[in-house]
């Protein structure tokens, strides 16, 4: 396989100043930034085209196929990923979704003393202070995100704000912006004799809708499923103009496990979310699940058309070439080029871990594939 060195143009000042602060609604493992999508919808498809990201993450290329007036499509098994997607997908007006941030502010000032948090985990009951808690819940229970773009977009920026380390935040004073271990979270507590702080969501939340709506709104509607990536039925043969997509590494990450407290709220368990996504050390077993995506893909994908794939080099080294050998050309698919993107080492969220943090990502090589 031949390696190409490109000027990487998804890294530039002037790539950066174009990011549509949507994209930051909410922090996600393994993202990638935005002007990496925005640089191969422009060159790959035209206005009007379909683009699809199978591995859909935070909504990254579905939000920026929007904005460039393509349709974009997102799959993602994992229920955190799906939401921040189908809110990327259908976003609603400001002025919708503010009126409904009151409207729930007074249900919630009428109802809202009513509601018991004696029951919550001591997990959660660490976290937040009593009224904050009685507030989340609330929502958790008033949010019907699954069918409604306003209800959908609240539940997104909740998810974004629900812990970190400032006042912006609703959690007591968390390192991270994923979600440490309730161990580590309770030893952290102790160590630093942290309290929960009184936090309004309701405050917040209208807060964070103006910080995230400067921006103009995408002039494309998208779709999203939260399907298994071997079948995404609902997309026709041969209907995808471009496929642009960051599929797992071998072992890396547990994304129920990272986002425990943000699925708390959706009512989901990590383990149960971990148990549904592909997670193997077997390189045997993860070419057969790459061999069985990519069929899926060729599927969907119009003759000629192309496949961008990034895949990040852990533990086992070139496994972009082993994809590329095992699973993508036995399938038909020509490789165009071959990108090398290395990943600054302050870039990674694994650097918290120090000296521990293991196999993580050095590099990620872009396979730009064509059916």
């Amino acid at each position: 396989m031949e390696f190409q060195i490109s000027q990487l143009e998804w890294k530039s000042k002037e790539s950066k100043k174009l990011d549509n602060k949507l994209h930051a609604l909410c922090s996600y493992m393994a993202m990638f930034p935005p002007g990496l999508p925005r640089y191969f919808i422009k060159k790959y498809s035209v206005e009007g085209d379909t683009v699809l990201d199978p591995f859909s993450g935070r909504g990254t290329t579905v939000l920026e196929s929007c904005l460039l007036n393509r349709i974009g499509i997102g799959n993602d098994r994992n229920p955190l990923a799906y939401l921040l997607t189908k809110t990327k997908s259908n976003l609603p007006s400001k002025k919708r979704v503010l009126s409904r941030i009151n409207d729930l502010e007074k249900k919630y000032n009428q109802f809202g003393m009513n509601i018991n948090i004696r029951h919550e985990s001591r997990n959660i009951k660490m976290l937040f202070y009593p009224e904050t808690l009685r507030q989340l819940i609330f929502f958790k229970k008033e949010l019907d995100w699954n069918k409604k773009n306003v209800d959908s977009l609240i539940a997104a920026m909740i998810t974004g704000i629900i812990h970190g380390n400032s006042e912006n935040y609703l959690s007591i004073s968390m390192p991270n912006t994923f979600s440490m271990s309730p161990n580590y979270i309770r030893k952290f507590v102790k160590d630093n004799n942290l309290q929960r702080p009184k936090r309004n969501v309701f405050l917040i939340l209208k807060t964070v809708l103006d910080r995230r709506y400067k921006d103009n709104l995408p002039t494309k509607k998208g779709e999203a499923y939260n399907l298994d990536v071997k079948n995404i039925y609902p997309v026709k043969d041969s209907s995808v103009d471009l496929i642009i997509t960051s599929p797992p590494y071998t072992k890396v990450i547990r994304y129920g496990q990272f986002n425990w407290i943000r699925l708390w709220f959706l009512d989901k368990i990590a383990k149960d979310v971990d148990g549904k996504l592909f997670f193997t050390q077997s390189m045997d077993r993860y070419c057969q699940f790459m061999f069985d995506t990519l069929k899926e893909l060729k599927r969907v994908l119009k003759p000629t058309k192309k496949l961008i794939l990034v895949i990040g080099d852990v533990k086992e080294k070139n496994l972009s070439e082993k994809v590329w050998l095992n699973c993508a050309k036995p399938l038909g698919f020509k490789l165009i080029e071959e990108i090398d993107d290395v990943i600054e080492d302050d870039k990674k969220v694994s650097k918290i871990w120090g000296e521990k943090r293991g196999n993580a990502t050095k590099i990620d090589r872009i396979l730009v594939l064509e059916k």
